[in-house]
This record gives structure tokens, C-alpha cells and sequence, in this order.
């Protein structure tokens, strides 16, 4: 083989891979800088893909290699909880059923579940995300940081319709971060003033009936 021949194979090679991997100014590897945005989804994924046939080549650069095993992969809990927080179905599903992320995954100063960040935001869009999230296998009654379960989240923040998404799939009323409580929940809508929840939690009628003293005499809450 001619010097020429053996030059233009190797320059053809050195192309070859950098059209696979580029150059390092050009590969950005965490995810969640992009997980909010839904113009961003097919961006997210090639970065994902790229790191999955990485790690699965022995041609990819030792710094490639070595971010995607220390940045991307580990970083897909923080994906995550940023693509819930913007309420980035997209994003979600492919982190997810993809990139197989850690539904009860921590994050953040308070310690919170991706489960936990839709019910404090409480749209449809971050309901629809936590229907899939607990198909998933998502906690139900995961506890953050300030000792509040999710469900006493989405009581908080007012969100209705999330509080009887969370009940129908098992979350407990009595739940409180050292053990259970009756009527935590339901105290927790008293304290928050959130009366109209007393008649959709489990014994928070029986609760008030009792103690009537624990709302305005003006509020009718339970038939």
C-alpha cells in the first residue's frame, strides 16, 4: 500500500470519528440544562444517545467517556425534577422510560421526589406528569425535608384535583414524617384554611363534627 493510500485512510478514519463525536467544545453532557425547555426535548435525547453509544465504544475519547459516567448518568435526577418543575411531559416520559431516571429520585435543598415537585405546582400538566410517575412506581407518601408528605404539599398549595388524584392512589391522610397521626391531613386543611378539603379526606368530617371547635361556626364543610 502506497504512503498516499495509507494517509488517506487515516485522515478518512479521524473523520469518521469525529463526525461520531465531534470535539469537546461542541458536547455539553448534563441534561438538565435542557430538560425544561420543550423546544430542547430532541436536543436532551441526542445527548443521551450519544453517552449511551459512548460507553458502548471503544473509540469514544476518555473524556467523553468519563463525562457521561459522571455527568450525564448521575445527573438524571436533576433532569428530571427540572423537566417536572417546567412541566415537560416530553421530557419526562423519554428520562423516564428511557434513560431509566429514579422515579423516588432526591433532589434539592428539601429533599424532594419528582412526585413531590408536581403536587406543590399542581396544574393539569404536572397532575398528568404524576399519574405516569406513579404508574411508574412513584411514592405516593414520600416525606421532604420539611417533614411534609405529598399529599400535605398539594393541600398547601390548594390544588384539589391533586389531592383526589393522590387519595385514589393510596396516599395515607394519618402520614406524618414520625409515624402516623389521625387526622393529619385534615389538620393540616384547618391550619391552611383550606376548609373546602375537609369533606374529600378520609374521617376529616368525623374529625370536625366532633371538635367544632377547630372551625368558624359560618363554615358548612360536611353534609
Amino acid at each position: 500500500m502506497s504512503l498516499r493510500l495509507v494517509v488517506v485512510f487515516i485522515l478518512a478514519y479521524i473523520m469518521t470519528v469525529c463526525d461520531l463525536y465531534g470535539d469537546d467544545s461542541q458536547h455539553d453532557f448534563r441534561l438538565s440544562l435542557i430538560a425544561g425547555s420543550i423546544a430542547s426535548v430532541d436536543e436532551l435525547k441526542e445527548r443521551w444517545f450519544f453517552c449511551e453509544k459512548c460507553l458502548n465504544d471503544f473509540q469514544c475519547k476518555f473524556d467523553y467517556v468519563e463525562q457521561c459516567k459522571s455527568v450525564t448518568i448521575p445527573e438524571r435526577n436533576n433532569a428530571l425534577s427540572v423537566a417536572v418543575t417546567h412541566a415537560n411531559t416530553k421530557a419526562v416520559y423519554f428520562l423516564v422510560n428511557q434513560a431509566k431516571t429514579d422515579v423516588n429520585g432526591i433532589t434539592g435543598r428539601y429533599h424532594e421526589t419528582p412526585l413531590m415537585i408536581a403536587a406543590y405546582y399542581g396544574t393539569k400538566k404536572h397532575q398528568e406528569i404524576a399519574s405516569f410517575l406513579i404508574s411508574r412506581g412513584a411514592n405516593v407518601n414520600a416525606i421532604d425535608l420539611t417533614k411534609m408528605t405529598i399529599l400535605q404539599t398539594a393541600i398547601w398549595k390548594n390544588n384539589m384535583d391533586f389531592v383526589k388524584m393522590l387519595l385514589e392512589n393510596g396516599a395515607d391522610p394519618s402520614l406524618t414524617y414520625n409515624g402516623k397521626k389521625e387526622g393529619a391531613a385534615c389538620m393540616t386543611a384547618i391550619r391552611r384554611k383550606r376548609f373546602e378539603f375537609i369533606s374529600i379526606i378520609p374521617g376529616c368530617c368525623s374529625l370536625v363534627k366532633d371538635n367544632s371547635e377547630l372551625i368558624p361556626n359560618n363554615v358548612y364543610v360536611c353534609q
